[in-house]
């Protein structure tokens, strides 16, 4: 994943108001940052760790579409409309996060050029990167699809079950998790 500069956004980069509401949160692996129930009003600066981002199917079934890093955001940031919000974000690693108050994160970019240009190209990173998976998907085969997004999260064969598990590893591949079951097991033979 390609690192941005947040000093800008620790809690020392903003002036220290009660507006702001900028707090350091910790999760514990396997816990969620958020639900779709949640009534989010926060923008979360992931510090350290790792998240899966992604969101449930018509029989419940949790459907992962991003993993976040250090320096990358989630949140609900409400930008798509009024309608109900359906995303989750839950804590691959244990987590640490900066979380900012929505309103008052909108108005320090909207006031701050350098801010604002920072969050733009975080987010064009991230619509890149879900480019790139679907030019994967739509384009190699399975082996070189797993292969890539192994070297996206700085995985190998060995070790990625210990980060995700196959059937998150299935939805950002375009494959079934037993293709993946499948591939792994090679993968690791060599």
């Amino acid at each position: 994943m390609t690192k941005i500069n947040t000093r800008m956004l620790s809690p020392r980069f903003f002036p220290q108001t009660p507006e702001l509401k900028a707090k350091p949160r910790k999760f514990v692996k396997g816990e969620y940052l958020y639900q779709p129930a949640d009534r989010l009003e926060s923008v979360f600066i992931i510090s350290s760790g790792m998240v899966k981002i992604g969101g449930y199917g018509p029989e419940g079934e949790e459907a992962i579409y991003d993993i976040a890093g250090p320096e990358e955001f989630c949140g609900n940031l409400k930008y798509l409309g009024g309608g109900r919000f359906h995303e989750f974000a839950r804590a691959v690693t244990d987590v640490e996060t900066i979380t900012y108050d929505l309103r008052a994160f909108k108005r320090a970019f909207r006031k701050d050029e350098s801010l604002h240009d920072w969050f733009v190209r975080l987010m064009v990173m991230r619509w890149a990167r879900s480019e790139s998976r679907l030019f994967r998907i739509a384009s190699l085969k399975p082996r070189k699809r797993l292969a890539a997004l192994l070297e996206e999260l700085g995985a190998t064969a060995n070790n990625v079950t210990q980060l995700v598990t196959q059937a998150d590893l299935a939805n950002l591949t375009g494959l079934s998790r037993q293709t993946i079951s499948k591939l792994l097991v090679k993968m690791e033979q060599g």
